[in-house]
């Protein structure tokens, strides 16, 4: 009888649970995404597996750079951003914005993020102290931020000593074309492509590689939906992840995927090649934890965008969980 009662007692919390979480979640879910960056789960987005699980319409919407997302995410317009940089993680948290990192979506080194210097100006990494007094475009406040500052630490050139303007990597790739600028520092497959056509990598991907450059993407949401809607955010990342394995497994739909990515298949399987996409279990024993690789590259890159108004954290494991990983 007792079994019966106890057995009887957690069905009703459960279903009281679930009645809360029901009650709680989002009517719907909005999520910031980027272009030229494929990555697996683009199939289910397309394909509705998302909307189907939430149980709400979900509303995709694709930015220029990650920092545009941490404003979205603070407009309200954004829940959970999709393979946003590190940097502008970081730099949202320095200022105290109310946003957390509950998985690292992307690891990928040179080939998806670069310094690309223009053939006209002569420079390579050899003389590339000639860039001090030239134009570059960056764009700020972002992994093309990150990469631009260590190449230029690699290399001997002194960033102080540039013109630095600020610019997406669409727009940079042009203007390094154009030759605007002598040097484009940016991110994605078609904007690379476009400023390699009059220029050149100032580091290999394995130099870089070799100096310890490297991208790590994160999937942040924030505070207040994280609280309003924990079941929405594990969901998103269940998905997620059952996508990547799909993909190593070697069971992608590429052409949904590249469509949806803005690229063509074979660009994609080769970007989406030198992507990695870790595991749950290898998130939770590499890269979290104090002594992790994430934690390590936060404290790094913490310091190395913190000003004056916005210090660096003392201790970021608390905008970090792993609560949700499935």
């Amino acid at each position: 009888m007792k079994k019966i009662i106890s057995a009887l007692f957690g069905m009703l919390l459960v279903f009281s649970l679930n009645t809360s979480v029901a009650n709680a979640a989002a009517k719907e879910v909005r999520i910031a995404f980027f272009l030229e960056w494929a990555s697996p789960n683009q199939e289910d987005k397309v394909k509705g597996a998302f909307a189907k699980a939430f149980g709400v319409p979900v509303k995709w919407t694709n930015f220029a750079t990650g920092g545009e997302m941490t404003e979205a995410m603070m407009s309200g317009d954004i829940d959970i951003s999709y393979s946003q940089g590190l940097t502008p993680f970081v730099n949202a948290v320095n200022s105290k914005k109310p946003i957390t990192l509950v998985d690292v979506s992307i690891l990928y080194g040179m080939k998806g993020t670069t310094c690309v210097v223009a053939n006209s100006t002569g420079i390579s990494k050899a003389n590339a102290s000639q860039l001090e007094g030239k134009k570059v475009a960056v764009a700020l406040g972002t992994m093309a931020d990150y990469v631009f500052k260590e190449t230029m630490r690699v290399v001997g050139a002194n960033p102080a000593k540039m013109t630095v303007v600020d610019m997406v990597p669409e727009d940079s790739a042009v203007a390094l074309v154009n030759g605007d600028v002598a040097m484009s520092c940016l991110f994605g497959k078609k904007s690379i492509a476009k400023a390699l056509e009059a220029g050149k990598l100032m580091l290999s991907v394995q130099e870089a590689s070799d100096n310890g450059i490297a991208g790590i993407d994160v999937t942040s949401v924030t505070n207040k939906f994280l609280k309003e809607n924990p079941g929405m955010v594990k969901t998103f990342l269940e998905i997620t992840h059952a996508a990547n394995e799909r993909y190593k497994a070697g069971k992608s739909d590429f052409n949904v995927i590249a469509k949806d990515a803005t690229m063509d298949v074979k660009s994609t399987k080769e970007q989406m090649a030198s992507f990695g996409f870790p595991s749950t279990k290898q998130q939770k024993k590499e890269y979290f934890g104090r002594k992790g690789i994430l934690m390590t590259y936060l404290d790094v890159m913490g310091n190395m965008f913190a000003t004056a108004e916005n210090p660096a954290l003392k201790d970021y494991s608390k905008v970090v969980t792993t609560k949700y990983l499935p």
